[in-house]
């Protein structure tokens, strides 16, 4: 958003005889996964994890309990699935890069958890990320450590770390 505003700054400098342009902000709209949302979402995990992810299947297990959206305008600028409402494993939780600092991985697993009472909820995380920190914010405690979890997912040659604390919110 910052990068946004320093563009329009920028014109409005470069084009002080113009008119200015007209901005108009919108909210975050958070909803259930739809299929429009699946080309964008598909994008969005394949540059933050890895290249083939599909999540359409997760339009059959109950969207209204297993998955959050959240959008900006069309934009999808984050989303979170569980694999179900039985298993209530967090499948991804992702937000667009640039949007991290708006709070929507808080909301989005925030939906996730009040949707799914009385079900502990488990998610694998790598050993690295700083969404630890989330978790554990919300009440998340490790319970294993796996070496290697990532090494089907992740090339060689990638630097990313490849082992995972396996974590659960019990309910």
């Amino acid at each position: 958003m910052d990068l946004l505003s320093d563009i329009r700054l920028h014109y409005c400098l470069r084009h002080p005889n113009e008119t200015k342009p007209v901005t108009a902000s919108a909210p975050i709209d958070y909803s259930f996964l739809h299929r429009t949302h699946l080309p964008q979402i598909h994008d969005l995990l394949s540059r933050i994890f890895w290249p083939g992810i599909d999540v359409s299947d997760s339009l059959r297990y109950s969207p209204t309990r297993c998955t959050i959206v959240a959008t900006y305008k069309r934009l999808v600028v984050g989303a979170a699935l569980l694999s179900s409402p039985e298993e209530t494993y967090l499948t991804y939780l992702v937000v667009r890069p640039g949007w991290e600092d708006v709070n929507i991985a808080s909301v989005m697993l925030y939906h996730l958890i009040t949707a799914n009472p009385r079900k502990d909820i488990t998610l694998h995380v790598s050993a690295s990320n700083p969404a630890m920190l989330l978790y554990n914010k919300f009440g998340f405690k490790a319970e294993e450590f796996v070496v290697g979890f990532y090494e089907d997912y992740l090339s060689k040659e990638s630097k990313a770390c490849k082992n995972a604390f396996r974590l659960r919110l019990r309910r």
